[in-house]
């Protein structure tokens, strides 16, 4: 199966990530009724908890909030009046909004697929967006909703998209499905809990979108995949957790998750790829390393277990510095940023690494056509 076609949406709205921590530690002081810090108290907090700007640039969003202090005319966050912001109901309605747009938009600048997979874990609306755009299609387009997985949610959906493929004699022929990715983790903000561990998370995660097919045809330009694989960690189920809440979804994120992940790379990796028939020695020598950057730390485990070159990663920190962690969205951006770069030539071996709740470990191999 190939991977192919990629085509992102850049959100319009853009901050640095000085801006960022900014609006939050305003947003943070003017939500708290009853307090005992400034918002010069929770500024620093955020930086000193926070991703830095070293770490992270700058963060791209979907919502217009961000760009101004003015609450009473905020859309999702009028905390002078409402401190958690606005109830989940109104901040899906602001999603599905908004992702309609976003599959009117790709959809007005590609053909259809035969199937369509939906992946997001910070929107669910029935109907969705995607069966909204496959309804009005030249063809029937069977829609598949991939939710709820967290920043590995491209391996989930990888995998069902080659069943799709492969299970001509049950599901009829297929020539292509199309994989899209709408995450607007700004939504998911509560500004009267200005605890440390919500303060990290809100000092990493941004908003992304993002198209892209496999097919089993050879592309002139994409990647083959030659192997997709994942595990649970046994033992570390409460280290993540994402939940619905009453204003927005709620992240529990464990500083340990950076440890808990390199300890068990190297193990996972070598079973991953010896019982596939390859040799970890042999391709860690020439391969890039796309690992999603949930934060710094991840990627230096993955560097330091696997003993890997600086410049393996280097694809990894770049997105992280320029567009912050996208969930879902974030690892279909670096393979789309891997495969436009000239410095990587064809026949490069890609592993790729993502992490989320359970805690689960993904991991593929592919290589650049």
């Amino acid at each position: 199966m190939y991977l192919q076609n990629f085509h992102s949406i850049l959100p319009p709205y853009l901050r640095t990530q000085s801006e960022c921590l900014q609006w939050l530690s305003a947003a943070h002081k003017t939500a708290q009724e009853q307090q005992d810090y400034s918002q010069e108290d929770y500024l620093k907090m955020l930086n000193r908890v926070g991703c830095s700007e070293a770490q992270i640039e700058k963060r791209y969003f979907f919502i217009p909030d961000v760009e101004h202090q003015d609450w009473e005319q905020q859309k999702i966050y009028p905390v002078n009046t409402q401190r958690h912001g606005v109830s989940m109901h109104h901040r899906h309605e602001f999603y599905h909004a908004t992702v309609t747009k976003l599959f009117d938009r790709i959809y007005s600048e590609r053909e259809f697929p035969d199937d369509l997979i939906h992946v997001s874990c910070t929107g669910y609306v029935s109907p969705s967006a995607a069966q909204m755009a496959a309804v009005r299609a030249p063809k029937p387009v069977t829609v598949t909703h991939s939710y709820h997985m967290g920043c590995y949610g491209a391996f989930p959906a990888l995998r069902m998209a080659s069943g799709f493929l492969a299970n001509e004699n049950i599901l009829g022929r297929k020539k292509s499905v199309d994989l899209v990715h709408t995450e607007l983790c700004s939504l998911h903000l509560n500004p009267q809990d200005p605890s440390l561990e919500q303060m990290v998370i809100q000092s990493l995660f941004a908003d992304g979108c993002i198209a892209y097919s496999m097919s089993s045809q050879v592309p002139e330009k994409g990647f083959k995949i030659h192997s997709l694989y994942e595990e649970l960690i046994p033992d570390t189920v409460g280290a993540m957790e994402w939940m619905v809440s009453d204003w927005g979804m709620k992240m529990t994120l464990s500083k340990d998750v950076p440890m808990m992940v390199g300890k068990k790379i190297r193990d996972f990796t070598t079973r991953w790829l010896s019982s596939r028939g390859y040799d970890l020695a042999d391709i860690a020598d020439r391969a890039i390393f796309a690992v999603h950057p949930g934060g710094p730390k991840i990627i230096d485990q993955v560097v330091e277990q696997l003993r890997l070159k600086p410049e393996q990663v280097n694809a990894s920190r770049a997105l992280l510095r320029s567009r912050g962690n996208m969930s879902s969205a974030t690892l279909p951006h670096l393979w789309e940023k891997i495969l436009n770069d000239p410095e990587v030539p064809s026949g490069t071996p890609i592993v790729s690494y993502a992490f989320g709740p359970g805690l689960t470990v993904c991991g593929s191999l592919m290589e650049k056509l």
